[in-house]
């Protein structure tokens, strides 16, 4: 039996796996819900190549684990060499957006867990639950709303020992969509993480997505695209790296908590 070979040429992204033939050489995109049918990195997986002529079965593996909104803005340095400026900006405002989200699934929820797991304290339902109601809580919210509540949590720096002092804060979100003051937000000792919040409380990025998807259908100029994705790095990256938020996978937060 011949041996199966591996994609030596590959490229990943958000929503799809592209792999290389290694019999016929051609170019398979593979969309990770509709031909890999998984969310989850890729670490190996038997594919067949969709160039009906070749057909062959080969392996593919080596996938990136960045956290999703990191890969929607990578992303963009493709969507921008084929001039799909407007899209480049609906990624980088979602990919804040998701970045709010797993600092809370962090915090709210892996966190504590991994916390109450290290104590014996088995409680994977519970926390399954409380990932229903933080989803059902926060799906409504608008871009600010949710930018608000992610400058609150960080701000309050209290870490939650117990899944039980999370579902409590989950409950009461509501208290903290209010824009907190350039005062307050400079006021906390962390210099650097002070000046991240500011730069996320002065980001245009959510009023420049809203001029391209509402009445106006604006067309971003190049400039526009390079000064958004510059800023979006410069504000998520240094963020995630100072707040300890690595990736979207709770095994990793129970061996490092």
């Amino acid at each position: 039996m011949s041996k199966v070979l591996y994609a030596k040429m590959k490229e990943t992204s958000y929503e799809n796996f592209i792999a290389w033939c290694p019999y016929c050489a051609y170019k398979n995109i593979f969309n990770r819900i509709t031909d890999l049918k998984t969310t989850e990195a890729i670490g190996f997986m038997k594919v067949r190549c969709l160039n009906s002529v070749c057909d062959k079965e080969f392996n593919i593996n080596g996938d990136s684990i960045n956290p999703a909104f990191q890969m929607l803005v990578t992303d963009c340095y493709d969507l921008k060499q084929e001039k799909k400026y407007s899209y480049c900006i609906l990624n980088l405002a979602q990919a804040f957006e998701v970045f709010f989200s797993l600092y809370l699934r962090v915090e709210l929820l892996y966190k504590p867990f991994s916390i109450e797991h290290k104590d014996g304290k088995e409680k994977l339902e519970y926390m399954n639950e409380l990932s229903k109601q933080l989803y059902k809580k926060i799906k409504p919210y608008t871009f600010v709303k949710l930018r608000n509540i992610f400058l609150n949590r960080v701000l309050i720096n209290q870490p939650l020992k117990s899944l039980d002092e999370a579902e409590k804060v989950i409950k009461d979100l509501n208290s903290l969509t209010t824009t907190p003051s350039d005062t307050k937000i400079k006021s906390i000792p962390d210099a650097r993480l002070s000046e991240l919040l500011i730069n996320l409380t002065n980001t245009k990025i959510c009023e420049l997505r809203n001029k391209v998807v509402h009445k106006l259908a604006y067309r971003p100029s190049v400039e526009d695209v390079d000064k958004a994705i510059e800023e979006t790095r410069s504000i998520l990256f240094p963020l995630a790296s100072r707040l300890g938020i690595k990736i979207d996978d709770i095994n990793w937060y129970m061996s490092h908590v």
